[in-house]
């Protein structure tokens, strides 16, 4: 009858208000015997949940959650997964045992193999424990040329967020797109300077192109904003109304709509946005599915 999330990134806060969501709108009106008996704990090793967003938002998400009957446990790190319990210790070092029927591990994943191997074949260079140090500029793997890593496979000073990693992509298929443009116009240099008939003009210009098409800019994040749901229909949200280094908070029902609005309109299809509208919205009229 206890589960436990575990991570307080945007991930483990969403997780555990929608879970909360469920119990109270759904599951009490179909087994209340039940519902009542159900409780939530989030366990969180730093200080506090959502560190990427501002005190005042991150006081609103602890109250919110407070308000919910679901138990916060910051300051408390995993010491130790078992089959029906986790281990824990808190500030003050106390170790303790938590039961649980559910455990929801939100706190990122290790790396994988073909990341692991290729940090092993180049121990100079590659001793990030949390991935593959890259350029942050370029993305190229620190000491092997050509090799490219972005999102969470790779260790930059950028957070690990889809928003951080979908501009990244972005930025690399625009790289690959200038170097295809390079090695094309290095082809053509070389193919001018074998031509005996060539004129000084066309290998001058030709040279011109190979310098434009070389540049590289270096990858400049563009920071939207951040966003989470928090439960009983509010979110919370900082964003970068007055520019980046000066973001604006926002917290409440008025913004959970803005949060659904703002994600169904990244979606990549107009019928995956409709699918996904008809979902919400039958949810929000007839409640959840319950199988």
């Amino acid at each position: 009858m206890h589960m436990v999330v575990v991570g307080g990134g945007p991930t483990g806060v969403e997780y555990a208000a929608e879970l909360q969501d469920y119990l109270v709108d759904d599951l009490k009106k179909w087994y209340p015997e039940i519902a009542d008996r159900l409780k939530i704990t989030l366990v969180e090793a730093l200080p506090n949940v959502l560190p990427m967003f501002s005190k005042k938002l991150i006081e609103y998400t602890e109250s919110t959650f407070k308000d919910n009957q679901i138990n916060l446990l910051t300051k408390t790190m995993v010491k130790d997964v078992q089959e029906k319990h986790i281990t824990v210790q808190d500030a003050e070092k106390n170790i303790k045992d938590i039961p649980y029927g559910l455990l929801v591990w939100a706190t990122g994943n290790t790396s994988r193999a073909v990341t692991r191997n290729l940090m092993s074949k180049l121990p100079e260079h590659q001793t990030n424990r949390r991935g593959l140090a890259v350029d942050d500029g370029t993305f190229e793997l620190l000491g092997a040329e050509g090799i490219f890593a972005v999102g969470d496979n790779a260790a930059t000073k950028y957070a690990p967020t889809a928003q951080v990693a979908s501009q990244q992509g972005a930025y690399l298929a625009k790289a690959f797109k200038g170097f295809a443009k390079r090695d094309a116009a290095l082809a053509e240099l070389a193919a001018l300077k074998a031509n005996p008939s060539t004129s000084p003009e066309q290998l001058e210009a030709a040279s011109k192109a190979v310098q434009r098409a070389s540049k590289v800019r270096p990858f400049h994040y563009s920071h939207q904003g951040s966003l989470a749901y928090v439960g009983s229909e509010k979110a919370i949200a900082d964003l970068p109304i007055f520019g980046a280094d000066n973001l604006s908070s926002f917290g409440g029902a008025t913004t959970y709509w803005f949060w659904r609005s703002a994600y169904l309109s990244n979606l990549y299809s107009l019928v995956r946005l409709l699918l996904v509208a008809r979902v919400l919205l039958l949810t929000f009229v007839r409640s959840r599915r319950l199988t």
